[in-house]
């Protein structure tokens, strides 16, 4: 029988997706360098998700290999484990072209140009080069490394910035890329959003949900999200976002795949594409696209994978919405006074998971750098029409005159 859930990473934000699959029945074992990950699940193996090879070996080794019935990660660098270790099971999985794509932003972003679905100026280089500098005296801009995650090396510099700090940015970058490549890109304005989806093997591309975009102004030069509304914009704007995401997973030759793809609504009206990935993430995966979507994403998945289809376009949306809450605090603020955010909300938005473990008296806390020093979080849920973007941001401000000292 295969009952075996490989979970590729232990952190915390895969609690969500370890216990849906201990729901179902599965043993989850989870392969994590650290010899002691955050989450361990029923077997833990202390192996690099980048070599499945050695984590196929290790398996068949203990005699576990014949039971285990999928792999999932919400780590980009270990989606060609994933594929490779899905594929050896007999699974459907992403193309060769999609496996390739997934792995370099500059890659992506080049075929998006091609495609005509960019809109923004991207190049990337090995080396700095004075024409960076030059780019930088017409445009905002933003660097980044070609592939690395959790918002890592990542630099926002303002028009014409001293040459000193447009080197420092670079250098930041590639210190985290791998493979040594630097994207540097025209900064967009706007909204940003996220969306989720399925595709399978036939041409079919189902948008599950997409979340409204915050981020953090507790930060330097960077940017950190800390909070994913889901179903908090109007209809026809989820239809219009989803037309452009699909042409984006299509474009890049992805297929019985995930796609999470990060995308911007320009100030003129118009949609930029900012990356993908082959995956999904922690909560959003678990709970948060279930939640909009009416649907169990995850199962979903494993269906594709063994062959089914999936329906093309927008998934039916349900009278709820789900937020992806992160606490975020001025830098040298200071808690006065116990609490969490469920108490400033109305009574029928409830929390499914939290991390509270920061939300201490007397604690003081620093501006953020990466998406791993954000400070604690809330999975909410709540009708869509109590729940929306306006609200929170409200009862936001509330908590925070209330529980900070000033």
């Amino acid at each position: 029988m295969s009952n075996i859930f490989l979970l590729l990473g232990g952190n915390r934000l895969n609690y969500g997706i370890l216990k849906k699959f201990k729901d179902k029945g599965y043993l989850v074992f989870v392969i994590d360098w650290n010899e002691h990950p955050q989450m361990t699940g029923d077997k833990h193996y202390r192996l690099d998700v980048k070599d499945a090879d050695a984590i196929i070996h290790s398996l068949q080794q203990d005699g576990y290999w014949e039971q285990v019935a999928f792999a999932y990660s919400s780590i980009d660098l270990a989606v060609p484990s994933v594929a490779k270790i899905n594929k050896a099971i007999g699974l459907r999985t992403i193309s060769d072209d999609g496996l390739r794509y997934s792995s370099s932003k500059s890659m992506m972003a080049s075929k998006w140009q091609e495609s005509g679905l960019l809109n923004r100026i991207s190049k990337k280089y090995m080396q700095m080069q004075s024409e960076i500098i030059d780019f930088n005296k017409s445009y905002k801009m933003i660097i980044k490394p070609d592939n690395s995650a959790s918002s890592r090396g990542i630099t926002i510099l303002e028009k014409n910035s001293p040459d000193e700090l447009v080197w420092e940015a670079f250098e930041k970058a590639q210190n985290e890329a791998s493979n040594n490549i630097v994207v540097v890109e025209e900064f967009v304005e706007g909204t940003e959003f996220t969306v989720e989806m399925i595709g399978d093997d036939y041409g079919n591309v189902c948008v599950y949900g997409m979340s409204r975009k915050t981020h953090t102004k507790n930060t330097v030069n960077n940017k950190i999200a800390v909070k994913l509304h889901y179903n908090a914009v109007p209809d026809d704007l989820q239809r219009k976002i989803a037309d452009v995401a699909i042409k984006c997973y299509k474009a890049l030759g992805f297929s019985a795949s995930l796609g999470h793809l990060e995308i911007i609504l320009k100030e003129d009206g118009t949609l930029s594409p900012v990356e993908i990935g082959a995956r999904s993430s922690g909560f959003i995966a678990s709970d948060l696209v279930d939640i909009v979507s009416g649907s169990d994403f995850l199962a979903d998945l494993i269906k594709v994978q063994n062959g089914m289809p999936v329906m093309n376009g927008l998934h039916p949306q349900t009278e709820k919405s789900s937020l992806y809450f992160f606490y975020d605090f001025p830098a040298g603020s200071i808690i006065k006074k116990p609490f969490n955010f469920t108490d400033f909300l109305e009574s029928s938005i409830i929390s499914r998971y939290s991390n509270r473990s920061n939300l201490v008296e007397g604690r003081c806390f620093d501006n953020i750098d990466n998406d791993n020093a954000r400070v604690g979080f809330e999975i909410l849920e709540g009708r869509k029409s109590m729940m929306t973007i306006d609200y929170i941001k409200r009862q936001e401000q509330q908590m925070l005159r209330e529980i900070l000292e000033k």
